[in-house]
């Protein structure tokens, strides 16, 4: 799946190779502060016994090479418990991602860019009760979406984006159970705003 976007993103490259353009690394720092709204699914932990709530975003690109931008994130997402026969004691999980991001900006019009990404990081699970810790789980996720941008002064955009997360966990359990254990999957609806 990862080649195919490069492949696309490589194809739309070449598309605009009408143009003669010289290729330059530039520092263009640009923050992204976001809602997101969690659709976990699967037959896995995540999905199968929590609620999820609204989580919050941020990502900060700083390098960009003609139309690439590579920067860094981070998501966090709260989720209750509801079903304390796969969860066990505990009252809630909290998922805490960061990673790396490649994007390539697209000028649809001069107030809407689309922007594809893929991202790759770190993530732990959180499982608390109260203010009493139980423990976390480590792994990696990958990510790939894309963003709609709307530009409302030279500075600042609003935008809109839906993206797909799979987790890999580190897990030590019966062989059972393992399968139910190791993975989450997400759907992110993202909305909020990018200041550059």
């Amino acid at each position: 799946m990862k080649y195919s976007l490069f492949l696309i993103l490589f194809c739309l490259k070449m598309s605009y190779g009408q143009e003669k353009t010289k290729t330059s690394l530039a520092f263009k720092p640009e923050f992204n502060l976001y809602a997101i709204a969690p659709i976990n699914f699967g037959d896995n932990y995540l999905a199968k016994a929590n609620k999820p709530h609204i989580g919050i975003g941020i990502n900060f690109n700083f390098i960009q090479v003609q139309h690439f931008k590579l920067g860094m994130g981070y998501d966090f997402i709260s989720y209750s418990i509801t079903d304390v026969s796969k969860a066990g004691n505990i009252g809630s999980s909290r998922y805490n991602s960061v990673y790396g991001l490649l994007g390539y900006e697209i000028k649809l019009s001069n107030e809407i860019y689309l922007q594809p990404y893929l991202g790759f990081g770190s993530v732990k699970l959180n499982f608390k009760s109260g203010n009493k810790s139980f423990g976390h789980q480590t792994g990696n996720d990958f990510r790939i979406g894309f963003n709609v941008d709307y530009k409302l002064d030279k500075t600042i955009s609003a935008f809109a984006g839906l993206g797909y997360v799979s987790t890999g966990y580190n897990i030590n359990t019966a062989p059972e159970y393992v399968s139910f254990y190791d993975n989450s999957k997400m759907l992110q609806i993202n909305i909020g705003l990018k200041i550059n």
